[in-house]
């Protein structure tokens, strides 16, 4: 038996409805200033658009962070969140999308539809202003086409086909379907995001194992310092496709077992894998 609950370290001091992107702005832009890299937050809205708590799930470098949907939506569920809005800073000041931005949007909304708790925008801060990606040109990533999706008759509903390319992201998968003798383009339904959700796990766990160890590989010192504590070259494990795909599989495991965290768990599955990797090398040396 195990339970998880969600403890506060501090209240948000608020009773205003969020009702637009300047209202989460004037809610958590200090808290946001207060960083020299980008963060990325979460706010947890009830169903009047009050503000629930709001949740850092990612601090990252100067220009990027990694952003998981697993954490996004970790204290989303505990808040009991009937929706949520994005909001991350550029300490550039450029307040354009990046197309990681996009992607991560995209990819977070999907999730949010799988779940039932939609993601209603995405906003992006900066020193001297900021915008509202719903209100930029991107309001397609938070449509929500459920009521033209309830018409559909299930035979109706195509085949779901697991993209070729493994970057190739599902959220933004759309097929055209005949509803009421119209032919539209629109998204997956929520049984097929569900079934195509499992394999965009595995394609997004992969691509984050690859950004972690591109980034130790990038960095001469972290890159020497790993062969020395592994006996092994992390060039080894990257350029390995199915040490990669075994590496997010066993983080996927402890995380998913044991609760830690995507990166906690991606530490120690790296570590195993180079240790294993490293044994084998040996064993092959004396055999020779």
């Amino acid at each position: 038996m195990v339970g998880v609950r969600l403890v506060p370290e501090r209240k948000l001091y608020s009773e205003k409805e969020i009702a637009c992107s300047s209202d989460a702005v004037a809610l958590l832009s200090k808290e946001l200033g207060e960083y020299d890299r980008e963060v990325f937050c979460v706010l947890h809205l009830n169903p009047k658009g009050l503000p629930l708590s709001a949740s850092i799930t990612s601090i990252g470098e100067l220009t990027s962070t990694l952003v998981h949907p697993r954490e996004v939506f970790k204290s989303a569920v505990l808040s009991s969140a009937a929706c949520i809005m994005l909001l991350h800073n550029h300490p550039s000041g450029n307040l354009s999308p990046s197309e990681e931005d996009i992607k991560t949007t995209e990819r977070i909304a999907v999730c949010g539809r799988v779940l039932a708790i939609p993601v209603v925008d995405h906003i992006i801060c900066a020193e001297h202003g900021y915008i509202s990606m719903r209100s930029y040109g991107y309001e397609h990533l938070f449509d929500d086409s459920e009521n033209d999706l309830n018409k559909i008759n299930e035979s109706e509903l195509p085949e779901i086909r697991l993209p070729d390319d493994k970057d190739e992201d599902y959220s933004s998968l759309k097929i055209s379907r005949e509803v009421n003798g119209k032919k539209m383009e629109i998204p997956l339904t929520r049984d097929e995001l569900s079934t195509a959700f499992f394999e965009q796990q595995r394609i997004w766990d992969e691509s984050y194992v690859r950004n972690f160890l591109s980034d130790l590989h990038k960095d001469k010192e972290k890159r020497l310092e790993f062969k020395t504590q592994n006996g092994i070259a992390i060039n080894s494990i990257l350029k390995s496709d199915k040490t990669i795909s075994r590496i997010s599989a066993e983080m996927r495991r402890k995380a998913d077992k044991y609760g830690m965290s995507d990166y906690e768990a991606l530490e120690e599955a790296v570590q195993e894998k180079a240790a294993e990797l490293d044994r084998r090398r040996k064993e092959k040396s004396r055999e020779r």
